[in-house]
């Protein structure tokens, strides 16, 4: 009876530039997901909290909800830029090694690798809604309802606004997506950058403690070296007399 072959593993580590963009866009997307929710969640308490019969209460908890969203947000993209500059310098030794022609397993996801831009999209995937209801909210009470909804965080300044200038269009409601573009960015790349100061801290610390371990065996040689003659040299002096 024939044995089943082993499967043979997928290599994810040579894309071509049209897999590659597709799954950049998929990991963005994938990561957008859970800030989403979190602004979501917050927005639905900053929902409820303007059902008090106080504007100043409302103004303030209402922002308190959408900052507390927004760190949740920073935390989150700061984790996935430590993350994915992990990935990248797994990537740098995968392509330092295909030039000499060693094969590295194909495990590697390259779409998953840092890059400054990436932390700016995952921000704008996470306000794709509001950028796709926003366009509507001038024309379509409903939309500015829904909108509300899905993503209160970008319509109720609008509202507050509302208390002193009447008539402000929900359509600004489309600059509130700067919020987490800024803020996936920023944290994104802080995030990336404090992985490669630990990184190189702990390429550092390998070095010298190499550097220990090469003097330590060059001192022993010495001594070694010193016992061996001062052996010799009693020797010596032992077939003299």
């Amino acid at each position: 009876m024939l044995q089943d072959l082993p499967k043979k593993k997928k290599d994810y580590s040579n894309p071509t530039k049209a897999q590659l963009f597709r799954r950049i866009t998929g990991e963005c997307f994938r990561r957008a997901v859970t800030p989403f929710l979190m602004y979501l969640f917050m927005s639905l308490i900053a929902f409820a909290c303007q059902a008090i019969n106080n504007t100043a209460a409302q103004i303030t908890l209402g922002v308190f909800c959408i900052l507390c969203g927004a760190a949740f947000n920073a935390h989150l993209c700061y984790t996935y830029g430590r993350t994915h500059y992990d990935a990248y310098a797994t990537g740098c030794i995968h392509r330092r090694n295909a030039v000499f022609g060693i094969a590295s397993g194909g495990d590697h996801r390259p779409e998953r690798e840092y890059r400054v831009w990436k932390g700016f999209l995952i921000g704008l995937c996470t306000g794709a809604p509001v950028l796709i209801i926003g366009v509507f909210a001038h024309f379509f009470k409903g939309a500015e309802l829904a909108l509300m909804m899905i993503a209160g965080w970008s319509v109720f300044p609008i509202q507050w606004i509302r208390l002193a200038l009447p008539g402000t269009s929900a359509a600004y409601s489309l600059l509130m997506v700067l919020l987490p573009v800024l803020v996936s960015g920023v944290f994104y790349i802080i995030g990336a950058r404090l992985e490669k100061r630990k990184k190189e801290e702990q390429a550092a610390r390998a070095e010298r403690v190499a550097e220990l371990a090469k003097e330590a065996s060059e001192a022993q040689k010495q001594r070694q070296a010193q016992t061996e003659e001062q052996r010799r040299k009693t020797l010596q002096s032992k077939k003299k007399k």
